[in-house]
């Protein structure tokens, strides 16, 4: 007795192409440069630094764009990594006493979340350093 199966299951097969195609996905492009009153571009370098600086009181903080470092990776600017423009890899680093009593974890999240807007627009990349102090003392011998 043949099986009725095969057939069926023969007839509602999808094609291998349509089965693997890219599927479309929707999102909202929000530009990551930010103009000021005066209509004149902010780079993302100084809106990271002046969103940390106004949120901590830090005696250190040093943001550096790192983005040209990356700028061949393979897709950077295809749109698969979500970058909106040349700013997109940043390493940064905040001394702050406001870091007293908190793990790594919880210090990364607090910048994270002063950055949101900025990781919501595009910000692809960032290396946080973050320390205290006296942490940062230890760490540079004292430099």
């Amino acid at each position: 007795m043949a099986s009725c199966v095969a057939p069926i299951a023969a007839a509602i097969r999808v094609p291998a192409l349509a089965r693997h195609a890219a599927k479309p996905r929707a999102r909202a492009i929000v530009p990551l440069r930010a103009v000021n009153e005066a209509g004149e571009y902010i780079s993302v370098r100084d809106t990271i630094e002046a969103k940390i600086a106004a949120e901590i009181d830090c005696e250190i903080l040093v943001v550096n764009d790192d983005s040209a470092k990356h700028s061949l990776h393979k897709g950077m600017h295809d749109g698969n990594a979500k970058t909106h423009g040349a700013e997109s890899h940043f390493s940064v680093v905040v001394v702050s006493e406001f870091f007293a009593g908190m793990n790594p974890v919880k210090r990364h999240r607090q910048i994270n979340a002063i950055l949101k807007e900025e990781f919501d627009a595009g910000l692809h990349a960032l290396q946080l350093t973050t320390r205290t102090p006296a942490e940062h003392a230890k760490a540079t011998g004292g430099k």
